[in-house]
């Protein structure tokens, strides 16, 4: 009585709800998976912005103004530098110190050479906030001076000391009193580049300078009218700086010269904030694009997996449906019943999709390697994650609606008639739709891998996604399942001549039936295949972008361990630390080759090959050949390993030295330097060796091999030191939030890949033995047992399984080989980067096949069983009843 008051929607659903309930769960499964997709994928990008803005090197935020000033103008031009450093800022706030110094002043004493030792008088705002005294006080009036212990040891004075010292421009004397010595915290620290006296207390050229004599401010600008220089250093506090406004932000900074200028015309400055920020926004733009590409495979998925379910739904009413057009159901009314059908399915994933993305992605999070990325997964939806849902909801009712539309076309004798004819190619086969898509996935792999990132110019110049390369791994995949699906009907033939006369009925009934009907087969075919090689273009994708991390970290460290030499360091005490095997002294320099800075690293090339991290693929030469030619002799030109663009030097310089080189050997990229910048490697006795006037070649680091990579404990040894650790580095790139989302939206699109597999199988599965229990109890009635009813349906089903994993496996491979070197480059965002090499875990691809194979021949052997326990009397007379 109930039912009979329903609307007929609803008692139609009914009818059918092991159909329904799988749309049902498909439906749910793509909106809740693709809501928590782009969730994701948002929350990564902005920690990855947020946290790359928070440890962003002063390098690449800081602007520097320099200028000449005099005593009279410096009060204006430090106004005017102020103000339009802080209006190029705008809310963001930003610390401004000035650095002011005077011209050379001559020592009494003399160096090597014969040549007075000079000094300067300098004023430094802040630096009692970033040293500390060592004795004394700092200057406050007059010609008083603080001191750097460095430079003071160098020039022997203390605490009380005084001496005379002569202008190089006015010959006027000056008499300096040490007032204090002070020792800076942290002498490496970005905001002291370019102030090496500082930093050392002694500075090496033509002349040997030492110092500076550090004095108050108002004291320089009384004492000190001509021969000044200023630098002012802008500092911006980037931590509350939203995501969404790096790239007005940018536009501001960048405007910061101007701004400048309008009020000191002779002000030179130089910004790196603006670049950074253009670097930051086009990051996160590649950061999201690379994550909207497992959305886009899951898309294609779902929308497959729904497909094949509502025409598994529309196969199964197609008698029903062409019995009420023959008894005057129209059109427009058969329209109706399934579009509320399919609303009555879809409409309640949209609001409990969004309430059930974040607790997935809260499941996530708790794997390690996502944890360590401190990606915060959202605690709620917002509007935009309902809109997604609704969305996809909607396009998941129409796709589930239009199988019965289609099929409502034909009368019921039509019906009757089809039902007796042999499966036809479907229709986006019989029009070649699959070759068009093969044709779309080629053009946007081609894409992807001709670019360094998937984006694209819009109009206005904004950047934006290029759909076409984003869309590009899931057309390929798509494409190539359904090349694939023509494989089908040949491969059917073959197996049903290879079983035809061999013994056993269950093998050759199955490869008859799959011959027979190959379409029926071919839709979880693709289903699965497509399932498979969205789990290993998964899996692969990890492997690569790991293994791209492992040795970008590599690259840059050079050595397991890069240690900055301290007095008294030697090979001996070095190597006695816990876990390292050898220690090669190195010096590092700035030098120009062809007319561009570059930068030299000279080392022990008798033990380099020991320590040094060589990806085998850089080089064309072994390490050790390497090593062993870059070993000279005076005389001759110094032997070079370089970088490719100084492949044609012939001639380098360092400070007032010339040195002629010889190249030996070309690296893609030099270990010890970062990606993509110019480089040379030659051995330290050979440098030594050349004699060039005026140079001096110390030992400025250690290179360091560990024991099987393992830094842990010469690390913690070291820890008072700025060690380069090739572990650390690891770990930084690794869980990084914008690059390690991926991670992220790979694995939440691999689970979603396996349950659409498992779901999809299982449906039709199940509604093909239901269509076929009539055969099954004729067989029964024959006499034919458990055991070959098992085989039957495993034969058939193998059919199905193997060549899916195999198909899958063998597709997503060479999807991979396309589509994921260019996929991980463009994830750095960066150009010049080292080469991606593809890795695929073969370990995991085999764990994962074994799993869903169990997995789907467990729901065979359920199957199998159901039907066997059913009475054939009961289900033939069943049969004839209808």
């Amino acid at each position: 009585m109930v039912s009979g008051r329903l609307p007929l929607v609803v008692r139609r659903a009914l009818a059918e709800p092991l159909l329904l309930a799988a749309a049902f769960g498909s439906i749910l499964l793509a909106t809740t998976a693709i809501s928590a997709l782009l969730l994701h994928a948002g929350s990564a990008t902005q920690a990855g912005v947020r946290r790359a803005l928070n440890t962003a090197p002063l390098a690449a935020t800081a602007t520097v103004v320099t200028s000449s000033v005099t005593a009279g103008d410096f009060a204006g031009a430090d106004r005017a530098v102020r103000a339009g450093i802080a209006h190029a800022h705008g809310e963001v706030p930003v610390r401004v110190t000035v650095r002011v110094e005077s011209a050379s002043y001559a020592l009494k004493e003399e160096d090597h050479g014969g040549r007075p030792v000079l000094t300067r008088f300098a004023a430094y705002e802040g630096l009692d906030g970033q040293a500390d005294l060592v004795s004394g006080r700092w200057p406050t009036e007059g010609t008083t001076v603080a001191i750097s212990e460095p430079a003071a040891r160098a020039m022997g004075v203390s605490t009380g000391d005084e001496f005379t010292v002569v202008g190089r421009l006015d010959g006027e004397p000056a008499r300096v009193r040490v007032t204090g010595v002070f020792r800076l915290r942290d002498p490496d620290d970005p905001r002291w580049k370019g102030e090496e006296l500082l930093r050392y207390g002694t500075q090496t050229g033509d002349f040997t300078s030492r110092g500076p004599l550090v004095m108050p401010a108002g004291a320089f600008l009384d004492r000190f009218a001509t021969g000044v220089s200023a630098r002012w250093l802008a500092e911006p506090d980037l931590r509350r700086l939203s995501p969404d406004r790096l790239r007005p932000f940018s536009a501001s900074v960048a405007a910061v010269s101007a701004d400048v200028r309008s009020g000191c015309p002779r002000c030179s400055v130089t910004e790196t904030l603006s670049g950074t920020l253009l670097r930051l926004d086009r990051g996160a733009l590649v950061a999201r694009s690379t994550m909207l590409v497992p959305v886009l495979q899951l898309l294609v998925l779902s929308a497959y997996a729904l497909a094949l379910t509502a025409r598994l739904l529309a196969e199964h009413r197609r008698m029903e449906t062409a019995l009420l057009r023959s008894r005057g159901g129209g059109s427009p009314r058969l329209a109706a019943m399934a579009a509320g059908e399919a609303l009555l399915i879809a409409l309640p994933c949209a609001p409990a999709a969004p309430f059930l993305a974040p607790v997935l992605l809260r499941l996530m999070s708790a794997f390690p390697w996502i944890e360590a990325t401190g990606v915060e997964p959202p605690r709620a939806p917002d509007g935009s994650t309902f809109a997604v849902a609704a969305a996809v909801a909607l396009a998941c009712a129409a796709m589930l609606a239009a199988p019965p539309l289609l099929a409502a076309r034909r009368t019921y004798v039509e019906e009757q008639a089809a039902r007796g004819r042999a499966d036809r190619p479907g229709l986006v086969q019989r029009a070649g739709a699959d070759v068009a898509l093969l044709v779309l996935a080629a053009l946007a792999v081609w894409r992807l891998r001709g670019q360094d990132a998937p984006e694209t110019t819009r109009l206005g110049g904004e950047l934006g996604l290029d759909p076409l390369v984003g869309a590009g791994p899931a057309l390929a995949l798509l494409c190539g399942g359904m090349a694939a699906l023509r494989l089908v009907p040949a491969v059917a033939r073959v197996a049903e001549r290879a079983t035809r006369r061999r013994p056993g009925f269950g093998p050759a009934l199955a490869a008859r039936q799959v011959s027979r009907r190959p379409a029926r087969y071919s839709g979880p075919a693709l289903l699965l295949t497509m399932a498979t090689a969205i789990g290993v273009l998964s899996l692969t994708t990890a492997a690569t972008w790991r293994g791209a991390q492992e040795d970008r970290a590599m690259n840059l460290a050079g050595a397991a361990l890069r240690v900055p030499a301290f007095p008294g360091d030697d090979a001996r005490t070095l190597t006695t630390l816990p876990g390292v095997a050898a220690a090669v002294p190195a010096h590092r320099a700035r030098v120009v080759a062809d007319g561009a800075d570059a930068t030299l690293i000279a080392a022990d090339a008798a033990h380099l090959s020991r320590v040094l991290l060589l990806r085998p693929d850089l080089s064309e030469l072994s390490p050790a050949t390497l090593t062993s030619r870059i070993a000279g002799s005076a005389g001759q030109p110094l032997p070079v390993v370089v970088t490719p663009g100084l492949a044609d030097a012939v001639r380098i310089t360092a400070g007032t030295a010339s040195i002629a080189v010889k190249v030996v050997g070309v690296v893609t990229a030099m270990p010890g330097t970062p990606e993509g910048a110019p480089a040379l490697l030659a051995d330290l006795s050979a440098l030594r060796g050349q004699g060039a006037k005026g140079a001096d070649w110390p030992v400025t680091e250690w290179w360091l091999a560990a024991d099987g990579n393992d830094t842990t404990r010469a690390a913690t040894a070291l820890a008072r030191r700025d060690v380069v650790d090739v572990a650390t580095l690891t770990a930084g790139y690794r869980d990084d939030p914008t690059a390690a989302g991926l991670q992220g939206a790979l694995l939440l699109g691999f689970a979603a890949a396996l349950a659409f597999a498992v779901l999809g199988f299982l449906v039709n599965t199940a509604v093909s033995a239901r269509e076929r229990r009539g055969e099954f109890a004729v067989l029964g009635a024959l006499g034919a047992s458990f055991r070959q009813t098992l085989g039957l349906l495993a034969a058939e089903q193998s059919f199905v399984i193997g060549l899916s994993l195999a198909g899958g496996v063998a597709l997503a491979v060479a999807v991979s080989a396309a589509v994921v070197p260019p996929m991980v480059t463009a994830g750095y965002a960066t150009g010049g980067g080292l080469p991606v090499l593809l890795h695929i875990p073969w370990p995991q691809v085999a764990a994962l096949a074994v799993a869903v194979l169990a997995v789907l021949l467990v729901i065979v052997a359920g199957l199998a069983r159901s039907l066997h326990r059913r009475e054939p009397a009961a289900v033939l007379r069943a049969g004839e009843a209808s």
